[in-house]
């Protein structure tokens, strides 16, 4: 993978026991690595997993989850540890959680939190090119523009369509909103797991477009599906947006299957860099939202 791809892609990661030795052998120290906060294991393993690799020489962006967080105590002790360890950037989701365990009950009121605590932390905030399968396009659009003036960077959920990408960011711009924008595809994952996905993740129009256009050919082979390459879809959607100045770079959701990345962006043309804009301090408190 060349360096200049590199410097514009940014791997999801989950934390696990073998993260590390997974990492290394696929993606160089000097990259851009988000951690998830899944309901499961809970923003104790993200944390520990970010500050590891930041340690390591990884720019880091741990995920927080507002659902998941139980008290502003155990806000402050997460936030603690990252900023001793140089994390200077967070992701902030409402979480998976039915139910809050604490005073967080949607991102806006987490980011908030953060703010009080330290405005040195920037905040990339969830956008949905495809809507979401539980809010309306009103409440996502309140809830966007309400966050922004707080934000930094937004991160798009999974699409498998550049015309639904490029379609959201020109949205944005003419909402007046400002913000640089990662674009959310998925890396080499099997079919089977994106399928199982998909109504979950609210993304079930352009898997299906995906399915059309490539994963309809995927064979059976044994008890799973053939993977499913996203190549294609990163490079229409470089094509699509390559020179737009909130075109931040590429999110990999790579479902910790390291093994199969190297290569993944090798036949793009090299990146050019996009200024990120500087993290605004709150001025006011948030409005009450879902997401």
């Amino acid at each position: 993978m060349s360096k200049e791809a590199v410097a514009r892609v940014r791997l999801e990661v989950v934390p696990s026991p073998d993260l590390l030795k997974q990492l290394s052998a696929a993606f160089d120290t000097k990259s851009s690595v988000s951690v998830t906060c899944l309901p499961h294991h809970g923003p104790g393993q993200t944390v520990e997993a970010s500050v590891i690799l930041a340690r390591k020489g990884y720019y880091t962006v741990p995920h927080l989850a507002a659902r998941s967080i139980t008290s502003q105590a155990e806000l402050h002790s997460l936030l603690l540890p990252l900023q001793e360890a140089g994390v200077s950037e967070l992701f902030l989701v409402a979480g998976d959680r039915r139910t809050p365990a604490g005073p967080y009950s949607w991102s806006g009121e987490l980011l908030e939190a953060v703010k009080a605590y330290s405005s040195e932390f920037s905040i990339g905030i969830a956008g949905y090119p495809e809507g979401h399968p539980h809010l309306s396009q009103e409440q996502l659009s309140s809830s966007l523009h309400t966050k922004a003036p707080y934000a930094s960077s937004i991160v798009t959920q999974m699409c498998f369509s550049a015309e639904a990408i490029s379609r959201y960011i020109t949205t944005i711009r003419n909402s007046g909103l400002e913000l640089p924008v990662w674009v959310g595809v998925p890396g080499p994952v099997s079919v089977r797991k994106l399928m199982s996905l998909g109504a979950r993740l609210g993304v079930g129009r352009s898997l299906k477009l995906a399915r059309g256009t490539g994963m309809a050919g995927a064979l059976v082979r044994g008890n799973d599906f053939l993977s499913y390459d996203s190549g294609r879809l990163i490079r229409e959607v470089h094509q699509e947006l390559a020179g737009d100045p909130l075109f931040a770079g590429f999110h990999v959701y790579t479902f910790n299957d390291l093994g199969r990345l190297p290569g993944l962006l090798d036949d793009l043309p090299a990146l050019q860099p996009t200024a990120t804009l500087a993290p605004r301090n709150a001025a006011a408190p948030l409005f009450p939202a879902k997401i």
